[in-house]
């Protein structure tokens, strides 16, 4: 571990880690990093010393070390290695670390708002029965744009990862945040770790690992509230405005949450030579909806991903019962 930028005594108790998991992302942890000494900025007097921000370094080959090491004079930060890559298993690693008494989790690929600690820690203070906080995330799109991207990102839902309802109050397992920030009280989350077969890899795009957690804790009883006032800004890069990147992203959701319910007994050749025909028919109807210029083809092509990515999981003869969505 790299040393705490700021060392604090036995009085000041931390209350939130702030942890932030990445992989041979540098310069985009650079631009968060920047992004959080403005949010830290404005913390009242006691809260300056009451937070700490923990890197874990997820089996790096670039300076991501010598990245944190140039903030220690001006955040409350430290890092830990875990040098198995995978998200899961850095974010398991954070949760072991972590010295707060709650957690919030944000990612390498955001910017947040200069309000965004502050919101977080007087949500904590006023709600000391909440165990689970989401906040505001919407999309930044980098130059150059792709506008049609633009134009259909309520169609595109979970990738560009917009949450903005700010008549949502209780988190529920239907509406939960995207991995992009949320908060856990620790305690709550030593008994939610997350599963070592989901979360973005090498190899694996697909996240997932807090769709499962989340929801697990909230059927389990655990209380979740919604922290408007807490906003990240989630950069969307060039490449991710890409209909291929639409397709690799949406045909991994399909595989991992199948468009239909697929067990032991529901992989066999009828049912994939069926779920085959759909594919093709909507990859089609999304084909001939872009030609002609007609609204919705945006999602058509979503869909055809989803199904493709289903089909793909029923060649595989694979039981997924326990991650269906509809």
């Amino acid at each position: 571990m790299s040393s705490l930028g700021m060392i604090r005594g036995p009085q000041h108790r931390v209350i939130a880690t702030v942890i932030i998991c990445t992989r041979n992302r540098s310069a985009s942890l650079r631009r968060t990093l920047d992004a959080i000494i403005g949010a830290a900025a404005v913390l009242d007097g006691a809260l300056t010393r009451s937070w700490e921000l923990l890197i874990v370094d997820n089996g790096r080959t670039d300076v991501t070390q010598s990245v944190v090491r140039s903030y220690e004079d001006r955040l409350p930060i430290r890092s830990t290695i875990q040098p198995e890559a995978g998200l899961s298993n850095a974010r398991n690693a954070g949760i072991d670390v972590a010295s707060g008494r709650y957690i919030i989790w944000t990612d390498d690929d955001v910017s947040v708002d200069v309000n965004w600690l502050a919101a977080y820690m007087q949500a904590f203070e006023k709600n000391p029965e909440t165990d689970i906080f989401g906040g505001r995330a919407v999309p930044r799109y980098e130059e150059p744009v792709t506008p049609w991207f633009v134009r259909n990102e309520k169609s595109l839902r979970s990738l560009p990862a917009i949450r903005d309802m700010p008549e949502w109050t209780e988190i529920r397992t239907r509406d939960t945040p995207f991995g992009l920030h949320y908060a856990f009280r620790r305690d709550v989350q030593m008994r939610y770790r997350y599963d070592l077969d989901l979360g973005v890899a090498p190899g694996r795009r697909l996240g997932g690992e807090e769709a499962t957690v989340i929801p697990g804790a909230l059927r389990d009883g655990v209380v979740g509230l919604w922290v408007w006032g807490a906003t990240v800004y989630h950069m969307i890069p060039p490449l991710r405005q890409t209909l291929s990147y639409i397709f690799d992203y949406y045909r991994q959701t399909g595989f991992q949450y199948p468009t239909i319910r697929v067990d032991a007994n529901g992989a066999g050749p009828f049912r994939r030579l069926k779920t085959r025909l759909i594919c093709l028919k909507v990859g089609c109807a999304s084909l001939v909806r872009r030609i002609l210029g007609r609204k919705g083809w945006v999602s058509s092509y979503v869909q055809y991903a989803r199904w493709l990515g289903t089909y793909d999981l029923l060649k595989a003869g694979q039981p997924e019962d326990y991650r269906f969505k509809p």
